[in-house]
């Protein structure tokens, strides 16, 4: 079984790039995704189940503590009850993949017997800032993987393309790396042989340098799911609008909206806002905001004010904004944060024409 762990950054393009390598591959390969999502309310996997009929989704508020191991927990269990050739895991981007990796090394999975690599998913348009804001988490990220995926090459100079390749390949130099437009990635260039050793002595700084709470970006997350019919044009409005407004500092925010033209995906970056016409029938609406503070009463009173005043509707999810909690060992001070609400992260739900949960 070959598998590919896909990380990245929020906004990176992971679930793009993930929609292109089952596009190519579904005619000659049994494909299984399994998501990791942020929040209680998935859109990722939605998303990919209408391409992919066996996606499989965790999600969880306490990704630091219980997520990594639950996602370890379920490789297995796909690969003796589904059968796939290729299992692709999507990371979540504000958390650490060596959480991933120790879990496994934990029960004993031997992930290097299997075609096995980690995909990073970089950001050319937000790279300099992020690794301005948290260096050692994005060169712990970048130092892991096999395989450097320089992600929206299209959107900026050729000259900071190739500013952007020499700094990343100095901070790892033995990873197969690649430029891309819209998460476009030929399957063979995955498919590199798995490395242990690092190339330089400062990879191998950044990779054994322990973690610390500093180290982890903190992020609080705040989902809802709708029933209405919403304007495409205060949706436009409100997420484009929304560094001048007072409902926190958002980072990314992701969903699914029924407009009047039909269903949309939303996708919010503080450098763009993107609503786009979505194929396939959904159940509901859905959204997923992520920030570093966030309004959760005015956020819900902002979304119920885009619905269509002549549909009748409803929203209902989280009644407060969720801590994306760090480890306990690395915030003693916030263990009680670090406890996962009731049944979160504890079961895969398989999608399909029936959502299914599965068994660990």
């Amino acid at each position: 079984m070959i598998i590919n762990i896909i990380t990245g950054y929020l906004g990176s393009g992971k679930t793009t790039l993930i929609h292109h390598l089952v596009s190519q591959l579904s005619s000659r390969e049994r494909v299984a995704v399994l998501v990791g999502e942020f929040g209680e309310v998935g859109i990722d996997g939605a998303l990919l189940a209408q391409d992919a009929p066996d996606v499989l989704e965790l999600g969880c508020e306490c990704i630091y503590c219980t997520l990594s191991a639950d996602l370890a927990r379920q490789i297995p269990y796909v690969a003796s009850s589904l059968a796939p050739d290729r299992l692709i895991i999507e990371y979540p981007g504000v958390a650490a993949v060596q959480g991933l990796l120790a879990a496994a090394k934990v029960m004993g999975l031997h992930l290097t017997e299997h075609c096995f690599s980690i995909v990073h998913v970089i950001d050319a348009c937000n790279f300099e800032e992020l690794y301005s804001r948290s260096p050692f988490f994005t060169e712990s990220q970048i130092c892991r993987a096999n395989v450097l995926v320089l992600n929206k090459c299209d959107l900026i100079p050729e000259n900071k393309v190739r500013a952007l390749a020499r700094k990343i390949k100095e901070l790892n130099n033995r990873a197969h790396f690649i430029t891309a437009h819209h998460g476009q990635v030929d399957p063979a260039e995955l498919e590199v042989v798995s490395q242990t050793g690092f190339s330089s002595p400062r990879e191998r700084k950044v990779c054994r340098r322990p973690q610390s709470a500093a180290d982890i970006p903190n992020y609080y997350g705040f989902s809802r799911r709708f029933q209405g019919v919403f304007s495409r044009t205060r949706l436009t409005a409100l997420f484009e609008n929304l560094s001048t407004t007072s409902l926190g500092e958002i980072v990314r925010a992701k969903g699914i909206f029924k407009c009047e033209e039909g269903w949309m995906r939303l996708d919010y970056l503080p450098s763009c806002t993107t609503l786009e016409p979505l194929k396939g029938r959904f159940h509901e609406s859905r959204i997923l905001v992520i920030g570093s503070t966030l309004a959760a009463g005015k956020l819900t009173a902002a979304l119920l004010d885009c619905l269509n005043e002549e549909f009748p509707a409803h929203c209902e999810g989280n009644g407060n904004r969720r801590r994306t909690c760090r480890p306990a060992e690395l915030a003693p001070r916030r263990v009680s944060a670090c406890t996962a609400p009731d049944g979160c992260g504890s079961s895969a739900y398989r999608f399909g024409q029936n959502k299914k949960e599965l068994g660990s």
